[in-house]
Protein backbone atom coordinates (compact mmCIF):
# COMPACT_ATOMS: atom_id res chain seq x y z
CA UNK A 1 0.00 0.00 0.00
CA UNK A 2 0.90 3.35 -0.67
CA UNK A 3 0.86 6.31 1.69
CA UNK A 4 -1.75 8.19 -0.80
CA UNK A 5 -4.11 4.90 -0.68
CA UNK A 6 -7.39 5.47 1.54
CA UNK A 7 -7.36 3.06 4.83
CA UNK A 8 -11.15 3.61 6.11
CA UNK A 9 -9.81 1.42 9.13
CA UNK A 10 -6.93 4.56 9.68
CA UNK A 11 -9.43 6.84 8.83
CA UNK A 12 -11.74 5.98 11.65
CA UNK A 13 -8.99 5.24 14.03
CA UNK A 14 -7.85 9.32 13.32
CA UNK A 15 -11.67 10.45 13.77
CA UNK A 16 -11.71 8.78 17.17
CA UNK A 17 -8.42 9.83 18.26
CA UNK A 18 -9.60 13.35 17.30
CA UNK A 19 -13.32 12.99 18.62
CA UNK A 20 -11.50 12.29 22.10
CA UNK A 21 -8.84 15.04 22.21
CA UNK A 22 -11.45 17.41 21.64
CA UNK A 23 -13.83 16.42 24.13
CA UNK A 24 -11.02 16.39 26.38
CA UNK A 25 -9.98 19.52 25.60
CA UNK A 26 -13.45 21.11 25.91
CA UNK A 27 -13.71 19.17 29.21
CA UNK A 28 -10.10 21.08 30.43
CA UNK A 29 -11.54 23.95 29.25
CA UNK A 30 -14.67 23.63 31.19
CA UNK A 31 -12.58 23.06 34.16
CA UNK A 32 -10.83 26.19 33.48
CA UNK A 33 -13.41 28.39 33.21
CA UNK A 34 -15.20 26.95 36.54
CA UNK A 35 -11.87 27.64 38.45
CA UNK A 36 -11.62 30.65 36.99
CA UNK A 37 -15.07 32.05 38.13
CA UNK A 38 -14.38 30.46 41.58
CA UNK A 39 -11.60 32.80 42.01
CA UNK A 40 -13.45 35.80 40.55
CA UNK A 41 -16.25 33.99 43.30
CA UNK A 42 -13.75 34.33 45.68
CA UNK A 43 -12.28 37.70 45.09
CA UNK A 44 -15.77 39.49 45.13
CA UNK A 45 -16.53 38.12 48.38
CA UNK A 46 -13.15 39.15 49.81
CA UNK A 47 -13.80 42.56 48.46
CA UNK A 48 -17.30 42.57 49.78
CA UNK A 49 -16.91 40.89 53.14
CA UNK A 50 -13.22 41.83 53.89
CA UNK A 51 -12.41 38.01 54.50
CA UNK A 52 -9.36 36.98 53.39
CA UNK A 53 -9.22 33.33 54.72
CA UNK A 54 -9.11 31.40 51.45
CA UNK A 55 -11.54 28.46 53.42
CA UNK A 56 -14.03 30.65 54.58
CA UNK A 57 -13.98 32.33 50.35
CA UNK A 58 -13.86 28.38 49.47
CA UNK A 59 -16.82 27.50 51.54
CA UNK A 60 -19.05 30.31 50.81
CA UNK A 61 -18.45 29.75 47.25
CA UNK A 62 -18.94 25.89 47.50
CA UNK A 63 -22.47 26.92 49.13
CA UNK A 64 -23.46 28.88 46.09
CA UNK A 65 -22.91 32.33 48.16
CA UNK A 66 -22.00 35.16 45.34
CA UNK A 67 -21.30 38.76 46.58
CA UNK A 68 -24.87 39.82 45.29
CA UNK A 69 -26.38 36.84 47.34
CA UNK A 70 -24.21 37.78 50.50
CA UNK A 71 -27.40 39.22 52.22
CA UNK A 72 -29.69 36.30 52.12
CA UNK A 73 -26.48 34.30 54.00
CA UNK A 74 -26.33 37.06 57.09
CA UNK A 75 -30.55 35.47 56.95
CA UNK A 76 -29.58 31.47 56.72
CA UNK A 77 -30.04 31.72 60.97
CA UNK A 78 -33.35 32.55 60.46
CA UNK A 79 -34.03 29.85 57.76
CA UNK A 80 -33.01 27.43 59.61
CA UNK A 81 -35.06 28.06 62.65
CA UNK A 82 -38.39 28.43 60.68
CA UNK A 83 -37.52 24.69 58.89
CA UNK A 84 -37.10 23.39 62.69
CA UNK A 85 -40.43 21.99 62.60
CA UNK A 86 -39.96 20.59 59.48
CA UNK A 87 -42.12 23.10 57.35
CA UNK A 88 -42.66 26.70 57.42
CA UNK A 89 -45.56 28.50 58.61
CA UNK A 90 -47.08 31.42 56.78
CA UNK A 91 -45.71 33.66 60.17
CA UNK A 92 -42.57 32.60 60.04
CA UNK A 93 -41.96 33.03 56.15
CA UNK A 94 -43.31 36.59 57.03
CA UNK A 95 -40.85 37.36 59.83
CA UNK A 96 -37.86 36.28 57.77
CA UNK A 97 -38.89 38.36 54.99
CA UNK A 98 -39.45 41.04 57.32
CA UNK A 99 -36.14 40.85 59.08
CA UNK A 100 -34.85 40.60 55.41
CA UNK A 101 -36.43 44.31 54.55
CA UNK A 102 -35.20 45.61 57.32
CA UNK A 103 -31.74 44.34 56.62
CA UNK A 104 -32.47 46.17 53.28
CA UNK A 105 -32.62 42.92 51.08
CA UNK A 106 -34.46 44.43 48.33
CA UNK A 107 -37.37 42.13 46.76
CA UNK A 108 -35.71 42.89 43.61
CA UNK A 109 -32.30 41.67 44.80
CA UNK A 110 -30.85 37.91 43.80
CA UNK A 111 -30.59 38.12 47.51
CA UNK A 112 -34.22 38.40 47.80
CA UNK A 113 -34.82 35.89 45.16
CA UNK A 114 -32.67 33.61 46.64
CA UNK A 115 -34.07 33.62 50.42
CA UNK A 116 -37.55 33.15 49.20
CA UNK A 117 -36.26 30.16 47.42
CA UNK A 118 -34.64 28.82 51.06
CA UNK A 119 -38.17 29.53 52.25
CA UNK A 120 -40.07 27.28 49.93
CA UNK A 121 -37.41 24.57 49.76
CA UNK A 122 -34.56 24.17 52.32
CA UNK A 123 -31.23 24.41 51.75
CA UNK A 124 -28.50 22.40 51.88
CA UNK A 125 -27.06 21.98 55.12
CA UNK A 126 -23.89 22.79 54.41
CA UNK A 127 -24.80 26.37 53.97
CA UNK A 128 -25.20 26.68 57.94
CA UNK A 129 -21.92 25.20 57.74
CA UNK A 130 -20.72 27.71 55.65
CA UNK A 131 -22.82 30.74 57.64
CA UNK A 132 -20.76 29.48 60.82
CA UNK A 133 -17.02 29.97 58.98
CA UNK A 134 -18.45 33.28 57.71
CA UNK A 135 -19.59 34.02 61.35
CA UNK A 136 -16.06 32.96 62.83
CA UNK A 137 -14.28 35.15 60.44
CA UNK A 138 -16.50 38.13 61.50
CA UNK A 139 -15.16 37.62 64.75
CA UNK A 140 -11.87 37.81 63.90
CA UNK A 141 -12.00 41.25 61.91
CA UNK A 142 -14.90 43.31 63.61
CA UNK A 143 -14.73 45.01 66.45
CA UNK A 144 -15.82 43.35 69.85
CA UNK A 145 -18.64 45.75 70.76
CA UNK A 146 -19.83 45.69 66.76
CA UNK A 147 -20.18 41.67 66.83
CA UNK A 148 -21.72 41.38 70.25
CA UNK A 149 -24.47 43.87 68.34
CA UNK A 150 -24.49 42.33 65.53
CA UNK A 151 -25.20 38.71 67.48
CA UNK A 152 -27.79 40.35 69.80
CA UNK A 153 -29.69 41.45 66.59
CA UNK A 154 -29.76 38.05 64.95
CA UNK A 155 -30.33 36.13 68.13
CA UNK A 156 -33.24 38.62 68.45
CA UNK A 157 -34.55 37.68 65.23
CA UNK A 158 -34.24 34.27 65.97
CA UNK A 159 -36.70 34.65 68.70
CA UNK A 160 -38.61 36.90 66.82
CA UNK A 161 -38.75 33.85 64.09
CA UNK A 162 -39.22 31.39 66.32
CA UNK A 163 -42.12 32.77 68.13
CA UNK A 164 -44.15 33.89 65.19
CA UNK A 165 -46.46 30.61 64.60
CA UNK A 166 -47.54 30.55 68.35
CA UNK A 167 -47.28 27.73 69.66
CA UNK A 168 -49.37 24.47 71.03
CA UNK A 169 -52.56 25.89 72.22
CA UNK A 170 -50.06 29.37 72.97
CA UNK A 171 -48.59 27.26 75.99
CA UNK A 172 -45.36 27.37 74.52
CA UNK A 173 -44.72 30.13 71.73
CA UNK A 174 -40.93 28.44 70.84
CA UNK A 175 -40.53 24.91 70.01
CA UNK A 176 -37.89 22.73 71.53
CA UNK A 177 -36.72 22.30 68.12
CA UNK A 178 -36.74 25.98 67.48
CA UNK A 179 -34.49 26.32 70.94
CA UNK A 180 -32.12 23.95 70.24
CA UNK A 181 -31.56 25.39 66.98
CA UNK A 182 -30.76 29.00 68.78
CA UNK A 183 -28.99 28.08 71.01
CA UNK A 184 -26.05 26.17 68.16
CA UNK A 185 -26.20 29.01 66.02
CA UNK A 186 -26.23 31.22 69.61
CA UNK A 187 -22.88 28.94 70.18
CA UNK A 188 -21.73 29.75 66.51
CA UNK A 189 -20.83 33.26 67.69
CA UNK A 190 -18.33 32.16 70.41
CA UNK A 191 -14.94 32.07 69.59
Amino acid sequence: MNSGSFDPFKERQQGMEDAFFKDRDRQLMEKMRSQLSSLEEKRQLAHVTGIAEEHVLASLVAAGVKAETLGAVTLIPMVEVAWCDGNIAPEERDAVLNAASSQGVHQDSASYELLTHWLTERPDPKIIGAWKEYVHELARIMPKDSLAALKKNTVDRLHKVASSAGGFLGLSTISKHEQAKIDEITKAWEV
